[in-house]
């Protein structure tokens, strides 16, 4: 219970709160099921105060600092809760309900027992906080900072993180069908196992992240960064990755069928037995990659750059290789059968045991 001649300095109002606490510096200050409801106490002092089950409905607090401080149960509904501190605090079972958040501080924060939705927080700080299995879908994030957040298994279903940051968050197993990541920064992301369907991640900052199995059907990726992403098993079944950066990225087993890799860079990436079936890969660079049994049946690779690439039983069944870059390539025991090779730079490439039959244009 709440030492009532504490509760009176409070409600003194949050400068005399504030000099109070620096006067006398107590070690344990306990304001337990206190009413503070519709006080001012914009700017107080209130981090490591035991608050469990205290009432500030209505109450001003905002840029307040709480942060450490145990807020089991409080209420803050209809407060004005702008700019403040919660970095640190416990905030089991708190409601929020129709109050301000804008630009709150939730680092490190446990907010798994809370309901966000329909929350405004505005560009917040929810760095490290701890997200997991929570519901935000349908939600807007513009800007919020969710650096080191933990949103493994979360529901993120058609929320906004348009600019947001997520850089070395755990997004594993979350539901991002039809998100907005436009511009985001996700580098070091862990989203191995999301599921990512429809989702918008065009210019991106995804440097590093990790997709493994992740679902990206239909995704649009368009101008994003990818550099030596981890997209190992990902099902990337007709997403759209127009001038994406995929250098030194690991693509093994991923599934691209008809996805359109347009002016994408994919040098030096590791891609053994990855599905390009169908796909569209007019200009793309392919410089040095590692295509060991890779699948581009009836792929459209116009003027595609395979330059030192090493092709080892890789199958181009049927596939237009009008005007590619084959020099230098190892094809060893590749598949080349119907393939349009009209115009084909092929100088310095190895066709040992590849099969040929019915290829076009080509000349040795």
């Amino acid at each position: 219970m709440a030492d009532l001649k504490i509760v009176r300095h409070i409600k003194d109002g949050a400068e005399r709160w504030n000099a109070w606490r620096e006067k006398t510096q107590p070690e344990v200050i306990d304001l337990q099921k206190a009413d503070l409801s519709g006080l001012k106490l914009v700017g107080a002092n209130l981090s490591q105060v035991n608050l469990t089950k205290a009432n500030f409905s209505k109450t001003d607090l905002t840029h307040a600092d709480l942060s450490g401080a145990n807020l089991s149960e409080v209420a803050f509904v209809n407060s004005n809760l702008k700019g403040a501190n919660f970095s640190g605090a416990i905030l089991y079972q708190v409601n929020f309900g129709q109050a301000n958040l804008q630009d709150v501080n939730l680092t490190g924060t446990d907010l798994r027992s809370l309901d966000l939705r329909g929350i405004n927080l505005g560009i917040a700080n929810l760095s490290g906080a701890d997200l997991r299995g929570v519901n935000l879908s349908g939600e807007s994030f513009k800007g919020t900072n969710f650096s080191g957040a933990n949103l493994s298994g979360a529901n993120l279903q058609n929320t906004d993180f348009s600019g947001a940051n997520l850089s070395n968050a755990n997004l594993s197993r979350a539901t991002l069908n039809r998100a907005k990541l436009r511009g985001t920064l996700l580098t070091r992301a862990n989203l191995c196992g999301a599921s990512l369907d429809f989702a918008d991640i065009s210019t991106a900052g995804c440097l590093m992240a990790n997709f493994s199995e992740a679902i990206l059907n239909n995704a649009i990726l368009n101008n994003a960064n990818l550099g030596g992403a981890i997209l190992s098993g990902a099902q990337l079944v007709g997403a759209s990755l127009c001038n994406t950066f995929l250098n030194d990225a690991s693509m093994s087993l991923a599934n691209l069928t008809k996805a359109n890799l347009s002016e994408a860079d994919l040098s030096q990436a590791y891609m053994y037995k990855a599905i390009l079936s169908q796909s569209t890969c007019i200009e793309t660079k392919f410089r040095h990659a590692e295509m060991q049994e890779v699948d581009l049946s009836r792929a459209i690779l116009k003027q595609a750059n395979f330059a030192i690439a090493n092709l080892q039983k890789a199958y181009f069944g049927g596939a237009d290789l009008s005007g590619a870059i084959l020099m230098g390539a190892n094809l060893e025991n590749a598949n080349l059968t119907n393939a349009n090779l009209t115009d084909a730079v092929l100088e310095s490439s190895i066709l040992t045991d590849a099969n040929i039959q019915g290829a076009i244009g080509l000349s040795l």
